[in-house]
């Protein structure tokens, strides 16, 4: 890419296919560099040693342990459509992510009540070491039938490597599917990362991933490292970031190929869409369809440019740039139809 500068913000991944970093609760910046944790287990080991005087002497050395956090079950608000279906695919995640042991994931599968197959597709949502826990950073919805439902999910990986505390961000789309009398899990479409050492931004997507009001998954920073998001959706998001925090979930991978349901080309897959969670660290499913916060964003959208906006509400009714569903309820979506 031309007039492009080396990321220095966050690493990135690459996925292979679908391209990836490694890496719809509120959402901070991934952190992919090791640390050690700042609240460390410590344990005492007696080490002998000897001296003229005290021939059987000991002294004593502080082993530092990182100490993971606690799991965090994710819970839906009380306007989360069909929440049911969310909690599905969140318990999955969880479960795949959470463990003292590297192996067992069938058998976590299983605890809650999923298909063990499932642990072929998990890919990436199984953390590299263990012991490891996963939290879920938002669970959004792709796309939502009476049936049916993509869940477009992004979670935070917390695990234990050679002494020291590593962090990502993963992402994954999620299809669950009603069973009987509840929602299940039926397949999981994982954003798989590769590490990747050197990786170039043009100058938009740089001051994008440099804004310190503007979070983004490990998944969207390989988006814009690929060269894969429209300049008009760069344009509109550097606007937007002015006068506005926001967090974005996905702009191409983790995001179904189709408008859900349809044979229709998604225009994430073109690179002329992105999805936005949460404004000023409130997440849009927690917003009233009067709130003057997201009102007012949802016409800064199409002030600046923005010929599709899918959010909580229409303001502008039948034929207008905006529109709204039970999809839309949690994330706002700003599209370049043009």
């Amino acid at each position: 890419m031309s007039d492009g500068r080396t990321v220095s913000r966050r690493a990135l991944l690459l996925a292979g296919g679908a391209l990836f970093l490694g890496a719809c609760s509120t959402a901070e910046p991934p952190a992919s560099a090791p640390t050690t944790a700042p609240g460390a287990n410590s344990t005492r080991t007696r080490i002998p040693r000897s001296t003229p005087a005290e021939p059987s002497a000991t002294v004593d050395v502080t082993i530092q342990r990182p100490s993971l956090p606690d799991l965090q079950p994710w819970r839906p608000t009380s306007n989360e459509i069909q929440p049911e279906a969310k909690l599905a695919a969140a318990r999955v995640i969880e479960a795949l992510g959470t463990t003292t042991e590297p192996d067992g994931v069938a058998d976590r599968l299983r605890a809650v009540g999923a298909e063990p197959r499932l642990a072929d597709q998990a890919g990436a949502l199984v953390p590299p070491a263990a012991p490891a826990v996963a939290e879920i950073i938002y669970p959004q919805y792709g796309g939502l039938t009476r049936s049916q439902a993509s869940i477009m999910t992004i979670a935070r990986q917390t695990w234990v490597e050679g002494g020291q505390m590593r962090s990502r961000t993963v992402t994954a789309d999620l299809r669950v599917s009603m069973a009987g009398d509840g929602w299940a899990v039926t397949e999981i479409k994982p954003v798989e990362p590769t590490e990747l050492s050197t990786r170039s931004l043009t100058s938009k997507a740089s001051e994008l991933a440099s804004r310190s009001g503007v979070d983004l998954p490990d998944a969207a920073l390989v988006d814009l490292a690929a060269g894969v998001v429209d300049d008009m959706v760069l344009d509109a998001l550097l606007s937007l970031a002015s006068h506005y925090q926001f967090s974005v979930s996905v702009f191409r991978a983790g995001h179904p190929d189709t408008v859900f349901g349809t044979n229709r080309t998604s225009n994430h897959t073109r690179g002329r869409a992105v999805d936005i969670w949460a404004i000023n660290r409130r997440p849009v499913v927690t917003m009233g369809t009067d709130d003057q916060t997201l009102l007012r964003f949802l016409e800064a959208a199409r002030d600046v440019g923005s010929d599709e906006i899918g959010g909580p509400i229409d303001p502008d009714g039948p034929g207008g740039a905006h529109f709204t569903d039970h999809v839309h309820r949690d994330h706002v979506h700003i599209g370049f139809e043009v």
